[in-house]
Parts: C-alpha cells; sequence; structure tokens
C-alpha cells in the first residue's frame, strides 16, 4: 500500500486541530470528556475514511453511476448538522440533555465502534444484493443513533428519527431498485 502523505498530514493536522478545539469547546461543562472521546472517535473514522477515499454514506461497493447524488447530498447535510447540534447540545442547550450523565456518552462509543465495525465488514463482503445494502444501511442507523447516545441530546433523537430515518430508508430504496454491479 502506497502511503499519501498529503492525505495524512492533512488528517494529522486535523486531528491534532480537532483535539484541542473540541477540548477547549468541551471542557468548560459538566459530563464532558465521553462525549468528547466520542467526537474524537468519530473524528478519527472520518479522517480514515477519507485517507482512504470512501465516503461513509454511500456503499463504495456499487458503482458512481448508480448514486443518487441528491439523497447522497442530502445525507451529507444532514449528518455534519447532526454533528453540530451534537455539540451545540452541551455547550448551549443543556436543557435538552436526556441524562446529563456519562451512561449515554459511553453507550454511544460502544454503537459508534460497533457501526463502525458492521460497515467494514460490509464493506469487506463485497456482495451483490440487497442483503449486503440492508447491512449497509443499518450500520449508517446505528451510527445516527450513536450520535444521539454520544451527545446525550433529545434534540438530535428527534432529528434522527425524522429526517435520519426517513433519508436512510430512500437511500436503501433506491440502491435496492438499482441493478448492482460490483467493481
Amino acid at each position: 500500500m502506497k502511503i499519501n502523505y498529503k492525505r495524512l498530514i492533512w488528517i494529522v493536522f486535523i486531528l491534532l486541530y480537532s483535539g484541542l478545539f473540541f477540548y477547549n469547546c468541551l471542557h468548560p461543562y459538566e459530563n464532558w470528556f465521553f462525549s468528547y472521546l466520542y467526537t474524537m472517535l468519530l473524528v478519527l473514522w472520518l479522517c480514515t475514511e477519507y485517507y482512504q477515499k470512501y465516503l461513509f454514506f454511500q456503499p463504495s461497493f456499487i458503482p458512481n453511476e448508480s448514486h443518487n447524488f441528491f439523497l447522497r447530498g442530502l445525507f451529507a447535510l444532514f449528518f455534519y448538522s447532526s454533528f453540530v447540534f451534537g455539540i451545540t447540545t452541551i455547550v448551549w442547550w443543556h436543557q435538552y440533555r436526556i441524562l446529563n450523565t456519562p451512561i449515554l456518552p459511553i453507550a454511544g462509543i460502544l454503537v459508534l465502534s460497533y457501526s463502525i465495525y458492521a460497515r467494514g465488514q460490509c464493506l469487506r463482503q463485497m456482495k451483490k444484493g440487497n442483503q449486503n445494502i440492508k447491512q449497509f444501511f443499518f450500520s449508517i442507523a446505528l451510527l445516527i443513533f450513536s450520535m444521539v447516545l454520544g451527545y446525550d441530546s433529545y434534540f438530535l433523537l428527534i432529528y434522527a428519527i425524522v429526517i435520519g430515518l426517513p433519508l436512510i430508508l430512500l437511500q436503501a430504496q433506491h440502491y435496492n431498485k438499482q441493478e448492482i454491479k460490483i467493481h
């Protein structure tokens, strides 16, 4: 495997900057530590996906011409806004925290870890068919609900149910209708 030094340097910069930024952002608030660990695990995973040239919200075993770019864009907008809303819940919207204890952020770390593992297994199988698509989008659903837990947020729970799940279901339905060709 050839090392892409430009991407690697960028990732190191992003990780160092994110670590400092989110530490300074979350540290003044109570029960911040496990949400900080959750955030850094999420950023590390996103950096890994970037380095490997994957888009985490689309199955890489499906050819580019089969993607619905509108749905993909909407889901990216949903995901990154969820990330912002999660941090905002801790910093400004304290009243929207579910328990305000370390329990949910720890559960969020575990669910995030499992969703990363499940997604990795799905991508390694590279199988054609509805089952693999269902498994892939199940791992994405776990990812968005890990954010609800990781940031301990009522607002994110509602946002994930009302916006996130329908977007996941629409994408899964789109891919199930396509004739899937493995690279």
